[in-house]
């Protein structure tokens, strides 16, 4: 073999290797990203302060500033009168003119204490029953010797504010001076999910007759065994399933096999088989090309030439989207809309042997119907944050319980955590929602503001 071939030979075993290792750092990156989150900035050097302590920054220019308003009830007046001075405690003193009197007024919390009430229910016969009958007195919560809101206010912490069972306790027993037993707790919970699961299915209903889902999934835990958090969501009704499956099954399950609206959600191939109109997140693209454009080899030229032009289809097309939020479609809509699904239609991959770049573009061939379906329908976002920040409050929750002991406590975490986050998109008090369950069982009012809000 002559000296030219061998060193040929020698530079094609050496760019594929660069380009092995250049994949090699971009995975790495990726699991980094997985296991330990995103890198923190580096901290800036400390700077000698400078001579004169700088302005403090205030608001952004235009802002209005915000100050507390005057209460318009006030329920206390303490009268504040001396004997002495408070300065030199001289006893010489003389009241002013009555009208020269200073107003001080402040609010504070006033903890409040167990009410113990007890039912005096009188008996009755009814001839037709042939049997005595008794009332449900105000706020009676049948058979129980805890009321409906302290019950409440324990999903309530749980589920919105995140706190553990053992801090609830702590707080009904040092604020409310209501002793408990953490079991009594969840006990609570067990028994409200019971109450709330016919609104729960009601819930999965109204979602699937929404125009768009977003849906996402994270990792959770049921009694130490591994299993999956899914969020279905959009603008007015969150569903949260937990299952021990991955798969395209729960889709199904939730959403059924078809669904008349548009899925957003990332590549995951769960999502695939169902249809209907699909919006890939393009988030999740962006963020892969931006990681090869900052890792891969600068020589490369191939690859970093190819990932900043498929940012650039992506970004002209988020372009337009924002351009015309706010506006009617017009004919330049349309153009510049044909132009770039054209564009992205025929974006191919410049070298096959370069495995990221097959990735890539294989990834566009099997979604590229998927990619620009927000510049079609109204209302769809080209990302779906939506569904990461309906699922952030089970991350953190899951942060402070590790997930659920038991497959009745995930139940109990679909029903009550997807009507929490469901009244709260839609602006209903939760803790009256919670309450009114336990009191009347009645939750016609909460499925009318979802179905038609104000």
């Amino acid at each position: 073999m002559s000296g030219c071939e061998d060193c040929a030979k020698f530079e094609k075993e050496i760019t594929l290797l660069k380009d092995q290792n250049n994949l090699l750092k971009f995975e790495l990156a990726e699991i980094r990203v997985k296991l330990f989150g995103k890198s923190k900035k580096k901290k800036r050097p400390k700077q000698d302060p400078p001579a004169q302590s700088p302005k403090k920054k205030g608001g952004l220019f235009g802002h209005t500033g915000w100050f507390r308003k005057k209460p318009e009830r006030i329920d206390k007046i303490e009268e504040v009168k001396l004997s002495v001075c408070p300065e030199c405690g001289c006893r010489d003193i003389t009241l002013c003119s009555d009208k020269d009197i200073e107003e001080h007024v402040q609010e504070d919390i006033v903890l409040p204490r167990t009410e113990t009430t007890l039912y005096l229910k009188y008996r009755y016969y009814c001839k037709r029953c042939k049997k005595p009958v008794t009332g449900r007195g105000k706020g009676e919560v049948p058979k129980n010797r805890i009321g409906p809101l302290a019950k409440a206010l324990a999903a309530f912490f749980k589920y919105d504010v995140k706190v553990s069972d053992n801090d609830i306790r702590k707080i009904f027993e040092k604020m409310f001076g209501l002793e408990l037993v953490v079991s009594s707790i969840s006990g609570f919970r067990d028994q409200l999910a019971r109450e709330l699961v016919p609104l729960y299915e009601k819930l999965k209903e109204q979602l699937k007759s929404e125009g768009f889902i977003h849906a996402d999934e994270t990792g959770w835990r049921v009694d130490g065994d591994n299993h999956w958090l899914w969020k279905f969501s959009n603008k007015r009704v969150s569903v949260t399933h937990i299952d021990k499956s991955r798969g395209q099954k729960v889709v199904n399950d939730i959403l059924g096999e078809e669904y008349d609206g548009v899925l957003i959600s990332d590549f995951l191939s769960a999502y695939n088989k169902i249809k209907s109109k699909k919006q890939r997140c393009l988030a999740h693209i962006m963020r892969d090309l931006e990681k090869v454009i900052k890792y891969w080899d600068e020589e490369d030229q191939q690859t970093v030439t190819y990932c900043k032009r498929l940012m650039e289809i992506l970004m002209r097309g988020i372009k337009l989207h924002r351009e015309y939020a706010d506006m009617e479609w017009d004919k330049t809509y349309y153009r510049k809309r044909k132009a770039l699904a054209e564009q992205l239609r025929d974006f191919s991959f410049p070298d096959p042997d370069k495995k990221l770049l097959v990735r890539f573009a294989k990834r566009l061939e099997r979604h590229k119907d998927e990619i620009f379906t927000f510049l079609y329908e109204r209302k769809v976002d080209y990302h779906n944050n939506h569904a990461e920040q309906q699922i952030r409050p089970n991350v953190i929750l899951r942060k402070i319980t590790y997930g659920n002991r038991s497959l009745t406590g995930a139940i109990n975490h679909n029903v009550l955590m997807s009507v929490i986050q469901t009244a709260k998109m839609n602006s209903i008090d939760v803790i009256d929602t919670l309450k009114k369950q336990f009191e009347t069982g009645d939750n016609t009012a909460f499925l009318r503001a979802i179905i038609s809000p104000p």
